[in-house]
């Protein structure tokens, strides 16, 4: 089990789904969860929230936003699976609708077993979080890195401008795409800072190698973590929602 890094509520339950893997956690512990062992006593409380990984959003600004097109949002970035639902988040200052596919399995079973239950993509998650930092910069550069992707988001002071998914394969490819978005956004990689979702060790050559081009900021926890159950995206092992 993973310790969690700080308590919000002692009845909160958050079940983490990516494309092959499940991880449960509490205010105290985080574990890989497996569905053909799934027991209602795993899911003891009225407080379940599931955050859905499966595929990187769409992210559609409110003014433009139809419901009725849902589909057609995610089908212009990938094939929608039929296995799959499709859902939305409405973020919580209305300015953005984060548009996403859902496996249904998990829902299935919940739903079989009579437990009640929110779901919200994991970019909903760390939008809300980082909508309450404050941004000194004229421009803020967050970085979530997670097992073989990172994700990007970029704020001008207050403002969201920008949020993407790349591969990564190794320190190299990652700094690639990271100098390749900022000099679209003509950012000057001297003087900006990168800032860093959380400190892990899995990620340790990351780090140590954008700190030879840019200035490193560690959002969350200064300490170096150990992801001792191997989630895909270690952040969330912060109790942050």
């Amino acid at each position: 089990m993973q310790k969690r890094n700080k308590n919000n509520s002692s009845k909160k339950i958050e079940i983490h789904q990516f494309k092959s893997n499940f991880f449960i956690g509490d205010d105290n512990n985080f574990k890989v969860l497996n569905l053909k062992s799934f027991s209602k006593v795993d899911l003891d409380t009225k407080n379940v929230t599931i955050i859905h990984f499966n595929k990187p959003p769409v992210i559609v600004p409110n003014k433009l936003f139809i419901k009725d097109n849902l589909n057609k949002y995610l089908s212009t970035n990938y094939k929608l699976s039929n296995n799959l639902s499709v859902g939305y988040d409405k973020t919580s200052n209305k300015s953005l609708n984060i548009v996403y596919e859902k496996k249904k399995n998990l829902e299935n079973l919940l739903d079989k077993n009579g437990i009640e239950f929110i779901s919200i993509n994991y970019f909903t998650v760390i939008y809300e979080y980082l909508t309450l930092l404050k941004k000194n910069d004229e421009m803020s550069i967050y970085i979530n890195l997670r097992n073989s992707l990172f994700d990007i988001i970029i704020y001008n002071k207050d403002e969201f401008l920008y949020f993407n998914t790349f591969n990564k394969k190794n320190k190299e490819e990652f700094l690639y795409y990271l100098l390749y978005v900022l000099k679209n956004f003509q950012a000057d990689v001297n003087s900006t800072k990168i800032n860093f979702l959380g400190k892990f060790e899995e990620f340790k050559e990351y780090y140590d190698y954008t700190s030879l081009y840019a200035e490193i900021i560690y959002i969350e926890n200064n300490i170096q973590t150990i992801n001792n159950i191997k989630h895909e995206s270690p952040f969330f092992l912060n109790s942050i929602i």
